[in-house]
């Protein structure tokens, strides 16, 4: 049929609406040109694919026997030449001496490949998976129907800088940290991390090196090698696996080896009144299967794990340490997830397009380790999560997770480490640039033994107090929060928003602990004002945070304004 059939039935009195000629036209159009690749001018200007990538075209509807033609790869670099405001020596500087990802690498991460067939699901999937890298800002599918059984694709994705002299400096509670070093998270474009720091807080100082690599030769294994050298003791990493990439992936493995040197705190009044040394080692392997009905995905693992805790006294311990923990058990875990994920933005980041997972998230596992193999109390060990997220109506966003975990010490018949933690946010904008947020959290622990605390003050909630201020077996925060998210562009290099807050908390102890860890049991609260920068050229996943906060009616010994310099992964 050609286009002229079409017109002429119209006027001789069939009902052609404007759509179905603009559709058969489009095949006609298809039917007459071979399907080899059809270069097409963009839809979108360079500009709107870099500010507006989230708004995409409707995806074509898959047709029985559909397939990927062709699949063409658009890598931006870090800053537009076309616009006026990023066209200067030192941003064209930067674009000439950064390494564009390679494609192959690009390629690697897509769910498809030409010749497969068409499925708009997994083109959606690779778009989120490719967001998820760490040297992207953003990424974008375009898929354009060529023929009546073709379709090609056109993957789009913009650059963040990588290589990064790292020079931090942070000071959250009346305590600073810093770090000095140098990392690459897309090493010679090819989607390797490599990093080697100083690093320096309250606690410890030394060096740490860290190499991970997202798909190993090419593969969908994964690798992430870690080794710090402390001034309190040793630590390595050692973790390989071939995970579930995709909603779709039948199975995963992997196993990982830990150990950790270390010397840690107990805190009264935010002040350290004891320390002792642990040395943590922990080695586990898994294996796990995975079902998929229409956005239900249900994955049921197996695995070993074998844990060991061991505790000394050095100078500084002032109180009765913990006792010595070994662990060796078999567990199965069940794992119930909904794929519904949406594009917002403006929740967690700043003007950037955001992956929001509206379905349940449920996670169970449950393991038994034997005195024959531990050499220590039989202990369950038992653990569950839950999350979800819905919108009320089209401004208002709640986010809810829950998460138990601990033992049953089958010798002495109780419950130990047992933590029992819930949070529910609420989002809710006013307008595209301004929102109202709200968080509840609470930890509720019983029997928990001498290594663990559940603190309060600074970045941990109360920001008008100092780092791990109250302690205690049980903690309640609020926090409110007005937040701005302006369109200003700072420098061309940093997205800006800003808050203004209120928190309100209380950590306690619950049963009767050590007199040397009985500190200030009162409600406190404060308030307090905030810049947030969110990168746009490197790092775009983090959010820096200048905070000042101010307690309402603190103890003398509290300094009456705290201010705060962090770098979160959210608003």
């Amino acid at each position: 049929m050609s286009i002229s059939t079409v017109i002429f039935a119209s006027f001789a009195g069939h009902l052609v609406s404007a759509e179905e000629l603009r559709a058969e036209s489009t095949n006609v159009f298809a039917s007459e040109q071979s399907c080899q690749w059809q270069t097409r001018p963009d839809q979108y200007s360079e500009f709107e694919m870099r500010y507006q990538m989230d708004q995409l075209d409707p995806l074509p509807t898959p047709q029985p026997g559909m397939t990927v033609a062709n699949i063409r790869f658009k890598r931006l670099n870090i800053f537009n030449a076309d616009n006026p405001d990023e066209n200067n020596a030192l941003f064209n500087f930067a674009n000439k001496i950064h390494l564009i990802t390679d494609e192959s690498v690009i390629n690697n991460i897509l769910l498809f490949q030409s010749g497969d067939p068409y499925d708009p699901k997994l083109i959606l999937e690779s778009e989120r998976m490719l967001r998820n890298q760490r040297y992207l800002y953003d990424a974008r599918i375009k898929v354009e129907q060529t023929c009546a059984d073709q379709v090609d694709v056109t993957v789009i994705t913009r650059e963040l800088w990588t290589l990064m002299p790292e020079v931090d400096f942070s000071r959250t509670g009346g305590q600073n940290s810093s770090s000095l070093g140098i990392r690459d998270t897309n090493l010679l474009g090819w989607g390797k991390r490599l990093s080697m720091t100083y690093n320096s807080d309250e606690e410890r100082s030394g060096y740490n090196f860290i190499y991970e690599d997202p798909n190993i030769w090419g593969s969908r294994y994964q690798g992430r090698l870690e080794y710090g050298d402390n001034d309190d003791g040793e630590r390595h990493y050692v973790d390989l696996s071939l995970p579930f990439y995709s909603v779709s992936t039948p199975y995963s493995y992997g196993m990982l080896s830990y150990a950790n040197n270390r010397t840690e705190s107990l805190y009264r009044d935010g002040l350290v009144v004891s320390q002792y040394q642990q040395h943590s080692k922990i080695n586990s392997a898994y294996f796990a299967t995975s079902s998929q009905s229409e956005q239900w995905i249900r994955r049921l693992s197996f695995g070993i794990q074998v844990e060991d805790h061991q505790f000394s006294d050095i100078p500084a311990t002032n109180i009765t340490r913990a006792q010595d923990r070994k662990l060796a058990f078999p567990w199965i875990s069940a794992h119930w997830l909904e794929d519904n994920y949406i594009k917002v933005n403006n929740f967690d980041s700043i003007h950037r397009t955001e992956d929001l997972n509206l379905g349940w998230n449920l996670l169970t596992r449950l393991g038994y380790s034997p005195e024959q193999i531990s050499d220590d109390d039989a202990r369950i060990v038992y653990e569950a999560s839950l999350k979800k997220a819905l919108f009320q109506n089209s401004q208002t966003l709640w986010r809810f997770n829950a998460s138990l975990r601990g033992y049953w010490n089958v010798e002495d018949n109780e419950v130990e480490n047992a933590v029992l933690s819930g949070a529910v946010q609420w989002h809710h904008n006013t307008d595209l640039t301004q929102s109202w947020y709200s968080l509840i959290r609470i930890n509720l622990g019983d029997n928990l033994t001498a290594d663990q605390q559940i603190t309060l003050g600074g970045e941990t909630g109360l920001r008008g107090y100092p780092l791990n201020y109250q302690s205690g077996n049980r903690s309640v925060l609020l926090s409110v929060e007005k937040r701005y998210y302006w369109e200003y562009h700072l420098l061309q290099l940093f997205k800006v928003g800003a808050a203004a807050f209120y928190d309100i908390g209380h950590a306690w102890y619950q049963t009767r602990t050590t007199p040397e860890l009985l500190g200030n049991q009162d409600i406190l609260h404060n308030v307090g004002i905030g810049l947030r920068l969110a990168p746009s050229r490197a790092n775009a996943r983090t959010v820096i945070h200048l905070d000042l906060a101010m307690p309402i009616n603190p103890p003398d010994e509290i300094d009456s304004v705290q201010w705060l310099m962090t770098v979160k992964n959210s608003f």
